[in-house]
Order: C-alpha cells, then sequence, then structure tokens
C-alpha cells in the first residue's frame, strides 16, 4: 500500500482527477438549518446539509458533535434512494490532530467556500492550541466521493512530538470491516494491510475511508492516523477521500482504489448456483490474501463480477443461511478476465434451544455463541452470537448455514454458573432440537447481593446494539437490575425501561457525559431530563453540574486511566498561549462519587482510588462493562454487587452503591461479615476478625487483604475450591481501612470497597 507523507500530493492529483471526470449533474442542493436527515444530530439553525443525488451529508456548524468534538466536521450522512433522503447512518467523520484530542480550541468556523450546480466545497478553520487546522470537503453531483483535504501548521515554538493524525470515520450502526488484510485488529501498524482503505458496512451502505497517509489503524479501522512530529513552524497535508455507497458490497471500495492508483488489475466473473442448480438470488463472493479476507461482492441472480489488483487469492462463495462453497485459489492477471462458478450451495436448516438450571430445570435468558463452524463473515449475512427469546425465557431458535458447530451457551456469565459447550450438526431445511442444562452454583441473591453492569451501551453513536438487545443480553449475563448510558444521549432510556418493566425488573437511567479528556456516568437520571450544556467546551464543574441539575445521584469516573479518562487526562499537560495547563478544563474536582472498574487491567486505578482514601476521600468502586456491541461483547464482564437490606429497588441499589456497600467484580464473589463501607470503632493494636466467604464458578486462587493501599495478608487456594469461608486477624494501630481483592483460577478479580476503622483512643 502507499502511505506516508509522500503519498499526500498523488492524493491530492487523484482527487482532481476524480473531480474532473465526466458525471450526471442532478444538481447539488446546499441547505442551512436542522438537517433532514433522519435521526439526524445536526439540527442548529446555522448547519449546513449538502444532498448530491446519491447521499446527504450534514455538517456541524452550530450543533456540538459527540464525544466532545469541536465542531466542523460532518454529523450526519444518509443514503437517497428515489429522491428521498434516508436515515443516519455515521456519528462523525472528521480530522483529528491527535487521536481524538481536539481540544484545546478557541474557534471553529465553516463557510461554504466554493458552490455551483456541479461542486460545493465546504471549508473548515479551528485552532487546536498553537496550530492551525483548515479542511477542505470536495463534494460532485451524482459522486460517491468526498474529497478531504487537511493542512495543519505550528505556530508554536515547541515541537509536537508522539502525535497521531489523521481521520476518523464512525458510524452510526452497521457493522466494523476495518483495513483490508488487517479486519478485526483494534489497532496496529498497517505495515501488513492490503490496501489503503478501511470501511463501515450494512446490507444498504457501505463507508469507505481511503488514507493512502495512514500508517496506523485504530478503533477497528475507524481511525486512520499518521505518527509523526509536527516541528515548530511546520506544516503538513493529509488528504483523503469518503466513499459512500448504498450497497454493503466492499468490492466498490477495491474498485475505487484501482482506479484511484493505476493498479493493474483483471476480473473474476462467474455464477453461482444452489444444491438444486437454480441461480442463487444474491450471491456472495468472498476473496482472501494470505488466508485474510480482502474484500467481498454480492451477486444479482447467480452472477457475479469482481475486479481486483493483480495476484494470487482465495475465493470462495455463499449467501445468507447458505453453506459455504469450496475454496478455489486464483490468479489475477492485468486485464483478463477468469471465469469461476460456484455450485452445490446448501439452504439454511435451524436449532430449537431450550436453556434450563440443571438442578430445578427452570429456563434461564442466555447467550448463545458460535464458538466453531461456519461463522458468518458478512454481518448482515447473520449473527455468530444469539439469545433467548425476550418474551420465552429460555428458548431460542436460531436458522443457520447447514455444518457442524460447538456452541458456546452461558446464563450468568461465569459470576453465577460457568458456560457449557455442545456440538450439533445442522442439516439443509431440518430442525435440531437441543436442551442445554446449566448447573447454577451461586446465588448471592440469597445473601443480599444484587448485581448490575453499571456502563452499558446501545445503538446510539459509537454502539451497535438496539435497547432490546441491550436487555436481552443484560439479562443473559444475569444482573439483577438493568442500565443503560450512552454518550450524551438519554433517547433509549425511555424504552429500556418500558422493556425492563414487561419482564419485571428495574432500570437505572443513565447517560455517559463525554468530553475529549474524560469521561461519566451520571445516574439515575430524572424522567425527561436531557443535555443541556455543551460538554465539548465545558469544564470539569459544568458537567457536575450538569449532572447533578439531570438528577443524577452518582458521577461516575469511567475507564479512569484510558485515552480519555479522567485520571490519566489529570496527568496531561498541554501548552496554549504559551502555557502549559492541565488536559483537564477546571482541574482537579473530587466530587464525583464512584470510580470505574473495568473488564481490563485496573491496576492504576486501584492505586489512584487508594490514595483517596488515605486522604479522607470516600469514592467508592463500582464495576461496568463498557459494552457497545452485544453480539461481539459479553454483558456484565464487570459489574457491580451492591448489598440490599430491604427490596431492590433503583434507590436502595443507588444508597448502597454511594455508601461503599459493594464490591466490583470480573467473576469472583464475596460475602464479608463486616459489610463493606462500614465503620467500626475498634481497640488500638488488639486483634480483629475479618471474615468473608468467598466463591468463584471457575474456582478460586487467591485473596489478599489491603490495608491502606499495601497487601497485608494473603492466601492461596486449590483451583478446584469454588466455595470457602476465610478469616483473618489484623491489629489496627492508627485509624485505617481494609478491603480485599479475590482472582479465580482464570485471572478474574473482585475488588471490594474498604471497611472503615476507627481505632478507640
Amino acid at each position: 500500500m502507499s502511505s506516508g507523507p509522500g503519498a499526500f500530493k498523488n492524493l491530492l492529483l487523484i482527487g482532481l482527477t476524480t473531480l474532473l471526470a465526466p458525471v450526471v449533474f442532478a444538481e447539488l442542493t446546499v441547505q442551512r438549518g436542522p438537517t433532514p436527515i433522519l435521526r439526524g444530530d445536526a439540527q442548529g439553525d446555522n448547519d449546513i446539509t449538502i444532498n448530491n443525488g446519491l447521499f446527504a451529508v450534514a455538517f456541524a456548524v452550530e450543533t456540538a458533535p459527540p464525544w466532545g468534538v469541536a465542531r466542523g466536521g460532518i454529523l450526519d450522512i444518509a443514503l437517497i434512494r428515489d429522491g428521498v433522503v434516508g436515515y443516519d447512518i455515521a456519528s462523525l467523520a472528521d480530522f483529528m490532530p491527535n487521536n481524538w484530542s481536539s481540544w484545546p480550541t478557541t474557534y471553529q468556523r465553516v463557510t461554504i467556500d466554493r458552490q455551483s450546480p456541479d461542486e460545493v466545497v465546504i471549508r473548515t478553520e479551528r485552532d487546536w492550541g498553537e496550530v492551525e487546522l483548515v479542511t477542505f470537503y470536495r463534494l460532485c453531483d451524482n459522486d460517491p466521493r468526498i474529497n478531504i483535504v487537511t493542512t495543519m501548521v505550528n505556530h508554536g515554538k515547541q515541537p509536537l512530538t508522539n502525535l497521531l493524525t489523521g481521520y476518523v470515520v464512525w458510524p452510526d450502526g452497521g457493522h466494523l470491516f476495518g483495513v483490508p488484510g488487517l479486519s478485526g485488529v483494534t489497532s496496529s501498524s498497517e505495515a501488513q494491510a492490503f490496501g489503503d482503505w478501511s470501511a463501515a458496512y450494512d446490507e444498504q451502505w457501505v463507508l469507505g475511508l481511503h488514507a493512502p497517509f495512514s500508517e496506523f489503524v485504530s478503533y477497528g479501522g475507524r481511525d486512520r492516523y499518521l505518527p509523526h512530529t509536527l516541528a515548530a513552524g511546520e506544516s503538513k497535508t493529509f488528504a483523503a477521500v469518503l466513499q459512500i455507497e448504498n450497497r454493503g458490497d466492499l468490492a466498490l471500495l477495491v474498485k475505487e482504489e484501482i482506479r484511484a492508483t493505476g493498479l493493474a488489475s483483471g476480473k473474476i466473473v462467474g455464477l453461482v448456483t444452489d444444491a438444486d442448480g437454480h441461480d442463487v438470488a444474491a450471491p456472495a463472493v468472498i476473496v482472501s490474501r494470505q488466508d485474510k479476507v480482502m474484500a467481498w461482492t454480492i451477486g444479482d441472480n447467480g452472477h457475479y463480477d469482481l475486479q481486483l489488483p493483480v495476484g494470487d487469492y482465495e475465493i470462495y462463495a455463499t449467501a445468507s443461511g447458505y453453506s459455504r462453497s469450496a475454496a478455489v485459489n486464483l490468479t489475477v492477471e492485468p486485464d483478463k478476465n477468469v471465469r469461476q462458478d460456484f455450485s452445490g450451495l446448501q439452504p439454511p436448516g435451524s436449532i430449537e434451544l431450550e436453556v434450563i438450571t440443571k438442578q430445578t430445570h427452570e429456563p434461564l435468558d442466555a447467550r448463545i455463541s458460535i464458538e466453531t463452524g461456519n461463522e458468518a463473515i458478512i454481518e448482515f449475512f447473520g449473527k455468530n452470537t444469539f439469545f433467548t427469546e425476550f418474551d420465552t425465557p429460555g428458548h431460542a431458535r436460531m436458522t443457520m448455514a447447514p455444518g457442524d458447530y460447538q456452541l458456546r451457551i452461558s446464563a450468568g456469565g461465569g459470576f453465577s454458573s460457568m458456560p457449557v459447550f455442545y456440538d450439533v450438526s445442522v442439516k439443509p431445511g431440518l430442525t435440531v432440537n437441543l436442551r442445554a442444562e446449566i448447573e447454577v452454583t451461586a446465588r448471592p441473591q440469597e445473601h443480599g447481593w444484587f448485581s448490575a453492569d453499571l456502563h452499558h451501551h446501545s445503538d446510539v453513536l459509537d454502539g451497535f446494539s438496539e435497547p432490546l438487545y441491550v436487555l436481552r443480553s443484560e439479562l443473559a449475563s444475569g444482573v439483577d437490575i438493568t442500565f443503560l448510558s450512552d454518550h450524551d444521549s438519554v433517547i433509549n432510556n425511555a424504552e429500556l425501561a418500558r422493556l425492563s418493566r414487561s419482564r419485571g425488573i428495574e432500570f437505572i437511567p443513565g447517560t455517559e457525559l463525554s468530553p475529549s479528556w474524560a469521561h461519566f456516568n451520571a445516574y439515575p437520571l430524572d424522567d425527561g431530563a436531557i443535555i443541556e450544556i455543551d460538554i465539548g467546551a465545558s469544564t470539569v464543574q459544568q458537567i457536575f453540574a450538569e449532572a447533578r441539575r439531570m438528577g443524577a445521584d452518582v458521577v461516575h469516573v469511567n475507564h479512569p486511566y484510558s485515552e480519555y479518562g479522567y485520571f490519566r487526562s489529570l496527568e496531561l499537560e498541554i501548552e496554549h498561549d504559551g502555557k502549559i495547563d492541565s488536559a483537564v478544563p477546571g482541574g482537579l474536582d473530587e466530587s464525583f462519587d464512584v470510580i470505574e472498574i473495568t473488564s481490563g487491567d485496573n491496576s492504576l486505578t486501584l492505586q489512584r482510588t487508594w490514595q483517596l482514601w488515605n486522604n479522607g476521600k470516600r469514592a467508592y468502586l463500582a464495576g461496568g462493562s463498557d459494552v457497545h456491541d452485544v453480539w461481539n461483547e459479553e454483558s456484565g464482564t464487570s459489574r457491580t454487587y451492591a448489598y440490599i437490606e430491604g427490596d431492590l429497588n433503583v434507590a436502595s441499589f443507588v444508597t448502597a452503591l454511594k455508601h461503599g456497600r459493594a464490591f466490583a467484580s470480573q467473576g469472583p464473589l464475596v460475602y464479608p461479615e463486616i459489610i463493606f463501607g462500614e465503620e467500626i470503632s475498634h481497640p488500638r493494636a488488639t486483634d480483629l476478625t475479618l471474615a468473608y466467604k468467598l466463591q468463584a464458578a471457575a474456582g478460586l486462587h487467591s485473596v489478599r487483604v489491603i490495608e491502606r493501599g499495601i497487601e497485608v495478608k494473603r492466601r492461596e487456594f486449590d483451583h478446584e475450591t469454588t466455595v470457602k469461608q476465610v478469616t483473618f486477624t489484623v491489629q489496627p494501630a492508627t485509624d485505617t481501612w481494609y478491603s480485599v481483592i479475590v482472582e479465580d483460577a482464570d485471572g478474574r478479580q473482585a475488588f471490594s470497597n474498604p471497611i472503615w476503622v476507627q481505632v478507640e483512643k
């Protein structure tokens, strides 16, 4: 692939050539005000929507973009079919000077630089600290491409090092493909990529970003960056093409790259038929190189046509619900056609599944995923994850391509039970009946402990899960109370509340307040409360005040040491106007209530939290998974258990959480004799007994007692042990606190809140 600064001028020339190519004009339209795009976010009086006959895009002139990004980028994209503007398929398409750091910024100006019946150019001007940013977006009538060019100039006196600069394109829904050769990779170098493009897609659309300069991919292909240094006084130019197509055919992106870069190419053509010899209505031909999926094309009435760069490939045919053909190795030669037909595709079969407890045969909400077998590469052809039905718990009917599978069935997420595995063979046109029995080994509710996953998303912005499936996923994880916190949105809270009521479960409504330098969950929110401030331009104090105004009893510090975590950002400094300031507007503010334990490494978070406890700040731990896509991520992998003495409801759960009567867990369970969060009085330097019942579905590995941030006791276990009563004797010499960390045989941990000990003088 072509990448690096030397590619910029080439892409500019390619873009100009593209725009001079003949097109059929329908005349572009430019509209000021709220966008006509269905579900569009650009609702400001000065926002700009451009319609070029194939698609409409809306620019954020007045409306604040998501995630605290500065105004000026593309906020909404919709396909146009039969002259009708469709629904929004994009969350954001924009230039990022350094990996989502668009602040500090003091101005954003969006103007129409040029307009004619066949061309519109939008100019966006912004500052980023001492850097000047100017971006041009060029749209042509009836052209599926937007040419984007950005110049950044460092007017500061210091070089800016270790930058990740480039473009981001985030879909609203759909699926991610990423960069060819790197599909499925979250972030990495692009050295092994097969092309310059990345894609998000659904059955009716593709968003493709051609970024020849990019050397680093992030967020599964949504971010494309050049790692570099921008010296004082230096100017650099970045150029890309955003390709918007009206069907989920990635071969269109390959074809554009061939055309734009002049790659030598040839074609593969053929016919795809089923086992009865009939043409398959919408066949898919999937292309791989070096055992990695490169692209696919969707055919019509059995026929397909695929243009590829010269080289060696492996291809096979399939269709929605159908079996795969045998794979064929082919060589594409310059300007030559290769014919390859596929036959014998088998139609789908189905599985009728019942999931019950082994002990009582009660139905269980469950998550079912394909562990081995024919997984759908094209995700709109079929999911690789299923859930039991919402209205009939414990039952699922799954339509699947014929073949042999191993299914992983989970009810309780590894907390109250371990997943079970079943082998099953699906036959064309036939139904297999399967009963899965799951042994429930833990019932924390009987001990007064109830759980919630306190960080979860639906299908807003970067989420991929509609509310019904959020609930089905959370129920399958075994939580006792449901939760939702979408980025800067409350739009799905009412629907999830309604669905939860229909299943007789309590729901905590929240939102994730998301400036570029930190994210905070706020919950529970008042009915009808909406965000009324510009999150991206607000200080931490203003954000906390807005959370309280919306009714939130809890301000929750999300993923504290991620790239946009509050504690990490507090440790960063930014130069602006010749001064060094904190990356957090407003600096440190300790008026938050809880600190998040994620499903990953929490060592830095623990050290910071223990320091706060040592200083007397009683901000407690809470677990949240931050799931955005229930099809690929399991809800509840990090969750909060709260101790409730009376009825379980939102108020009792939140009260327990705020008073520290809780622990955060990735799997193990902890039942203390002295409830976490309690303050006790004890004679100085005399024996104090700490007693706990520990439980882990995967088996126990160890427990550690922490006093003021230091491990003071430890015990290890045979991994076959799943339940253990333990006691420790400590002798507090001064006012102190004690907490525990429990680890299971799979390396998952539980982190308790402290008990506070006041020594008697």
